[in-house]
């Protein structure tokens, strides 16, 4: 039933110019389409700030309305009981698919030590949050959905801000780093996130992202495989496809590092270039940037 609404909800709107525009810069409607899918969605790549978004695009305002009530993603949305949730501390959350030893372990490959403050931007139910703060990380931590984000702050102690406006203006300038994983894909306005990463940062600090991995040299190799997960990976839930050039674009003045997990090495030069950790052909893009003044590019 769910795919049938999606597809009735993009038939629907192919008739709406403003959903045939960025979503993000909101500057053009100049794009051009690089893929497509059930005949009435496509893949576009913006001509202005160059991120790859879904067609026909959603109207932002229901976007906290579908990540409360609709959205599902196995163990990232379903709420552990007290019984499990004790389990789960007791184990650390070691061999679960919320394990977060890597992501902590690339936090320190960029310097980040503990007693850092993170901002976790998008945390679900606080797993995330929980264990950086475990490994001594000072984190605060935002999430859309509302019951997800009572969760987190009830069940797991997790600092919480409750509204994203609010907390990137009280706590401007604080953070040594704005970290999401899997995240920025899903919200309507990726340009928003960035902004508010600036604005929560210190000069020095580091944006943080993990998502799946939108370049074309990961396309180039899933063409060949019957599954194409490259094209499977945009769609409804993942309305934006972020990649290598998007995000070049978005942080030109910052030095910056972009590659595929799992990473090793990841650290920032003191020039505004990009360091390239591999041929970006695997599923999970990582991406970082340092902020060196009021604008990322």
């Amino acid at each position: 039933m769910g795919n049938f609404s999606y597809f009735l909800r993009s038939l629907s709107r192919q008739f709406s110019d403003e959903r045939f525009r960025c979503p993000s810069c909101r500057n053009s409607m100049k794009n051009i389409v690089v893929d497509r899918k059930v005949v009435v969605t496509q893949l576009r790549r913006c001509s202005c700030c160059k991120l790859l978004f879904r067609t026909p695009t959603d109207d932002p305002n229901t976007n906290e309305s579908f990540y409360e009530n609709e959205y599902t993603q196995g163990f990232t949305t379903t709420l552990p009981s007290d019984a499990e949730l004790a389990e789960l501390k007791q184990s650390k959350f070691s061999g679960t698919m919320r394990d977060y030893s890597y992501y902590i372990g690339v936090l320190t490959q960029l310097g980040l030590n503990p007693g850092s403050r993170i901002f976790d931007y998008g945390c679900s139910w606080g797993y995330g949050s929980y264990q950086l703060a475990q490994a001594g990380f000072d984190v605060m931590s935002f999430e859309v959905a509302s019951s997800r984000r009572r969760y987190a702050k009830e069940k797991l102690g997790v600092r919480m801000a409750d509204d994203m406006d609010r907390a990137s203006s009280e706590f401007a300038g604080q953070f040594d780093c704005f970290f999401s994983a899997h995240v920025i894909e899903h919200v309507p306005c990726p340009a928003k996130a960035l902004d508010y990463a600036m604005k929560l940062l210190k000069i020095g600090g580091i944006f943080v992202s993990f998502t799946p991995n939108g370049s074309q040299a990961r396309r180039s190799i899933e063409s060949s495989r019957w599954h194409n997960r490259w094209h499977k990976e945009w769609g409804e839930v993942h309305p934006q496809f972020i990649d290598d050039i998007f995000l070049d674009t978005s942080f030109s003045r910052s030095p910056r590092a972009v590659g595929t997990s799992p990473v090793t090495g990841a650290s920032l030069t003191e020039e505004s270039v990009l360091t390239r950790l591999d041929n970006l052909e695997g599923g999970e893009l990582f991406f970082a940037a340092r902020k060196i003044g009021e604008v990322w590019s």
